[in-house]
């Protein structure tokens, strides 16, 4: 068991200890908390991404900052336009980076190894909303911008995506086992993982289980990665130095976000809080995923 696999069980533990003490924590709250936890820890992970992509591209400044930012307006533009095509997109996306930020040390045929990443990604989005399809469908159902949406939660077509992705998914692992590409110990590791991200959205609330493994599981990883990749590219780089490098970025991002929900919240702009959110993630998570492709495909060039 690894370090962040131990701080998800913590985790559990905590928020099992909550509900039993509330009994029940209504959406506002969740949302308000869970908010939090993404902001001062989710967000950080990608706020280095031009730091990464300079160690290993050369490129100008302004033609990566147009590039980075252009992305990001035109799934921006394509959210205003096709939401539900923008949702698609957007999973598959995230598909693929959280699996690749999970098996990035395990190599194989890069195509085989991408449709890996998919696999497992796909596995994990699939069992989020198979336990919580119905939560999600009333979420949306609350608001205007949000209601078209729900045509991606047809119970039925998750239900056979959840079981057709987790057999996939374990018969993989158990062939790149055999093809030793990942020892046993790591398999029956992957599996306990496996295991408790299912104990967890099934026990716990959509917004909350997302939460949880995202934080815990995901961006607390990916920074470790990003800080050992910086520890052997300078000499006495230490957690302080890699702190101060997150620290712009991160509050410019989060100020952002805290401000354009606020705008959201007095209806100064013509979107919900929760619509808004996924477009604000997703054009983070666009950019971020391709420089990390990068970074995960060259750091041990």
């Amino acid at each position: 068991m690894n370090s962040f696999t131990f701080i998800y069980i913590v985790g559990i533990f905590i928020i099992l200890n909550l509900f039993q003490g509330f009994t029940d924590i209504s959406l506002e709250n969740q949302l308000i908390f869970c908010s939090l936890l993404i902001l001062l820890l989710g967000i950080p992970h990608g706020a280095i991404d031009h730091v990464l992509f300079f160690k290993k591209r050369k490129m100008s400044q302004l033609k990566f900052y147009s590039i980075y930012l252009g992305l990001s307006l035109l799934f921006v533009i394509l959210w205003h336009i096709v939401p539900v095509t923008s949702l698609i997109l957007f999973l598959l996306i995230s598909a693929f980076h959280f699996g690749e930020s999970q098996f990035a040390d395990v190599y194989f045929k890069k195509s085989l190894r991408y449709l890996f990443y998919f696999s497992w990604g796909l596995c994990l989005l699939s069992t989020l909303m198979f336990y919580n399809v119905n939560e999600l469908f009333k979420i949306t159902s609350y608001f205007d911008d949000t209601i078209i949406l729900d045509k991606i939660y047809d119970k039925d077509k998750i239900g056979v995506f959840f079981y057709l992705t987790n057999t996939i998914t374990i018969i993989s692992m158990i062939a790149l086992t055999l093809l030793k590409k990942i020892k046993n110990e790591r398999l029956f590791s992957e599996f306990f993982l496996l295991f408790l991200i299912h104990i967890t959205f099934y026990l716990f609330p959509f917004v909350i289980g997302f939460t949880l493994y995202f934080v815990a599981l995901h961006s607390l990883k990916v920074m470790n990665d990003e800080f050992e990749f910086l520890k052997t590219e300078e000499k006495n780089f230490s957690l302080i130095k890699f702190l101060k490098l997150l620290a712009p970025y991160s509050f410019l991002s989060i100020f952002g976000t805290t401000l354009l929900l606020f705008f959201s919240y007095f209806n100064y702009i013509p979107y919900s809080i929760p619509f808004l959110a996924i477009v604000i993630i997703s054009v983070i998570t666009l950019p971020h995923a391709i420089v990390m492709n990068i970074f995960y495909n060259e750091k041990n060039l």
